[in-house]
């Protein structure tokens, strides 16, 4: 394979050990960190799928780069998420909840006689934020957001104040259940969307009224109202603004009408709260979707469908997903090995391991670390593997017939250590695509060589089979059998 050259430790390098760091930080979950804003909904085991996927596909289409987007679910298998989260046109974050994830809530409730399967509406404040350091709104998964409202670049900032949704109308009593006495009936605030700046906390507030009036014995909060009636007087101490029914209107499937509030319909409505859909088919949804005023779209196409699962915004690099052209190259490739054995290496978040799995192969995954693919991809046909890539290869008697290379590094050096491992796993007739073909020609990743001194060096037994050439590029390899050596 001729004599590599030693470049040291490329940019990549370092950005993967940071990386790495980050995600055996405590948290263990790479996307709390930083300032960006996110949107955060909270899903449930209930019949409002479509919304929330029709949430999700709006949001991202709206908002785009500009807002990271985060799905909250309790009781909804991987399958169902993923489907949930097809339509989204960005990456999302899929966090599934755990009792663990607000520890002073969860005593709580405990101490009421109140078990995690019977949290309900509570389940919305697990975890207290999803991004303590950035602004984030935290939505009910039956909202559908269709425009930004007038504060929205304030909030996106992290300058503006804390806000939360509004029934002006409060035409159903008992909203607040046994804490109606703390709900001030003039703000009439409830907890549909709750908009925070960076750093704000709330749950101090809460477990501290939580303490002085505590849950009845027996609290069940999927059928109680006591939550509604805590995080109103909750955010009455944080002197959060709310925003009108006329702004959000409510859309509940139980009733014939939009409720505007006490201001009606001022053409000014930036969202629709599809309220009861968690228990019912809720016609204005059904309605609003026909008129076009809901996003909806047709069945998503494979790489769509797992655009949820690319590489951007919040993660940043290293993970920078490969573009559809160059992913679309990649799928037609390997379409034929249907059936057979494939191994990534790079794996990321799972974006590309998903569709190769969706395409029929039998997916081996490896990464250096997990940013989530493993619950992600929880339920195909994958097996998620977390380890150096070198030592896997060392350590590996398998033979894959497809193999996709995305390594976090592309010095000649990675190069010169790897290639000869990956060619060993490879089976007769097998195909080698590696990633990053050209990235050296980018100048701020000048140093990425190795990919172009290995096609430049390659054994007598393995041709270029096939390119593809937009940015950062794609090889692909195969063995020539009864090919004499050089």
């Amino acid at each position: 394979m001729g004599n590599a050259k030693s470049t040291g430790q490329t940019r990549a390098d370092v950005l993967a050990r940071n990386d790495a760091l980050l995600d055996s930080g405590p948290n263990h979950r790479a996307f709390t960190a930083g300032t960006r804003p996110v949107m955060r909904w909270i899903k449930g085991d209930g019949l409002d799928d479509a919304v929330t996927r029709a949430a999700i596909g709006a949001a991202t289409r709206l908002f785009g780069e500009s807002v990271d987007y985060c799905l909250c679910t309790n009781g909804i298998h991987p399958e169902r998420a993923r489907e949930i989260l097809s339509w989204a046109a960005q990456p999302v974050e899929w966090w599934p909840l755990a009792p663990a994830d607000n520890p002073p809530l969860r005593d709580r409730l405990s101490a009421a006689g109140c078990p995690p399967e019977h949290f309900g509406y509570w389940w919305k404040w697990f975890p207290e934020r999803v991004r303590p350091h950035g602004p984030e709104w935290i939505l009910d998964g039956d909202m559908v957001v269709t425009g930004k409202p007038t504060w929205f670049d304030a909030w996106a900032s992290g300058k503006d104040t804390c806000r939360i949704s509004q029934d002006d109308a409060m035409a159903h009593a008992g909203m607040y259940g046994r804490y109606e006495h703390l709900a001030h009936s003039e703000s009439r605030m409830y907890s549909g969307l709750v908009s925070l700046p960076p750093d704000v906390n709330y749950l101090d507030a809460m477990t501290q009224i939580l303490d002085h009036y505590p849950l009845q014995a027996g609290h069940d909060g999927r059928s109680d109202m006591c939550e509604q009636g805590v995080v109103a007087a909750t955010f009455q101490r944080l002197r959060a603004n709310p925003f009108p029914l006329c702004e959000f209107p409510f859309a509940r499937a139980f009733e014939e009408h939009l409720d505007f509030g006490l201001q009606g319909n001022l053409g000014i409505a930036w969202g629709y709260h599809f309220g009861n859909s968690f228990r019912m088919v809720n016609p204005h949804f059904t309605r609003l979707v026909a008129e076009g005023t809901i996003y909806s779209r047709d069945e998503p196409t494979l790489i769509e469908r797992f655009a949820w699962l690319g590489n951007s915004g919040q993660w940043g690099l290293p993970g920078w997903s490969l573009n559809d052209a160059a992913t679309a190259f990649i799928l037609k490739t390997v379409a034929s090995y249907r059936g057979a054995r494939a191994l990534e290496i790079g794996t990321s978040r799972g974006r590309l391991s998903a569709m190769l799995a969706s395409l029929g192969l039998h997916v081996t995954t490896i990464d250096h670390t997990d940013r989530g693919a493993k619950q992600n991809l929880e339920g195909m046909t994958i097996d998620v593997v977390l380890a150096d890539a070198r030592h896997y290869l060392l350590g590996s008697l398998t033979s894959f017939d497809v193999i996709v290379v995305d390594l976090h590094g592309n010095s000649v050096q990675t190069w010169a250590d790897t290639a000869p491992l990956l060619f060993a796993a490879l089976s007769n007739g097998g195909r080698l695509v590696i990633n990053n073909a050209r990235l050296s020609e980018m100048e701020e990743w000048r140093e990425e060589s190795g990919v172009p001194w290995l096609l430049a060096h390659l054994p007598a037994n393995f041709i270029i089979e096939s390119s593809f050439e937009g940015l950062p590029g794609v090889a692909v390899l195969r063995q020539v059998q009864n090919a004499s050596l050089k």
